[in-house]
């Protein structure tokens, strides 16, 4: 049976990070024909995140590093062949989980929850936020040659295999743009998703902006 990993970075989230748990669809994908494993990578946050996410049945790993080292942490942790990163904050839809192993099992090599093509929930993303990922969405994609709508999405699977050896680069949340310019042209796909409010505090920076531009021109090039 093929595994599927779930990696989940966590720092202080312990107004979602429960949520979002129970609400991963683990029977459809048992239905699907998957052995699902989740992980929560946490930053070491000094709330009940941690406590929370053991209750609920996730292994928890201790990874100090940021976000990227987060995911980096996850990918070497875990054991499936397809690999689900997502946000502990309740902002995305742990339901859209099958629909993206389905598209993706269509020979894609990373499948990404698009919040532009789906919904945006009313106060969910301020407009600077918006228009930041979008002018970032156009730069990837001119660089990489290849069209999405919504690069800065923090929920997307992709294939261990695709991935090979290397491990994304980036400090934060390059992360996103690490794992674009590792898979972008291996094939790509996006499902519309629902974007919603978040629960406790954006960890997100004007700055942040910045550095994922630089991130996918020195992945590039």
């Amino acid at each position: 049976m093929t595994t599927v990993s779930l990696i989940i970075p966590t720092l202080n989230e312990e107004e979602g990070i429960g949520e979002v748990l129970r609400e991963i669809p683990s029977a459809r994908i048992s239905d699907m024909g998957y052995e699902l494993e989740v992980l929560v990578i946490d930053g070491g946050s000094g709330d009940a995140t941690r406590k929370i996410a053991r209750e609920e049945g996730a292994k928890v790993i201790l990874e100090r590093g940021g976000k990227a080292a987060a995911v980096r942490r996850g990918i070497r942790e875990s054991t499936g062949e397809y690999i689900f990163t997502m946000d502990g904050d309740g902002t995305y839809p742990p339901e859209a989980m099958p629909d993206m192993l389905r598209v993706l099992g269509n020979g894609h090599a990373m499948v990404l929850g698009s919040r532009l093509k789906g919904k945006i929930s009313s106060g969910a993303m301020s407009s600077t936020n918006l228009l930041g990922n979008r002018i970032l969405t156009g730069l990837a994609n001119g660089l990489y040659g290849v069209r999405v709508s919504d690069l800065c999405t923090g929920m997307r699977v992709f294939k261990r295999s695709a991935l090979g050896e290397r491990e994304p680069r980036g400090r934060g949340f390059e992360i996103e743009a690490g794992l674009h310019a590792l898979l972008a042209r291996k094939g790509m796909a996006e499902v519309p998703i629902t974007y919603r409010n978040r629960k406790g505090v954006s960890k997100l920076k004007t700055r942040d902006g910045v550095k994922i531009a630089i991130r996918l021109f020195k992945d590039r090039f």
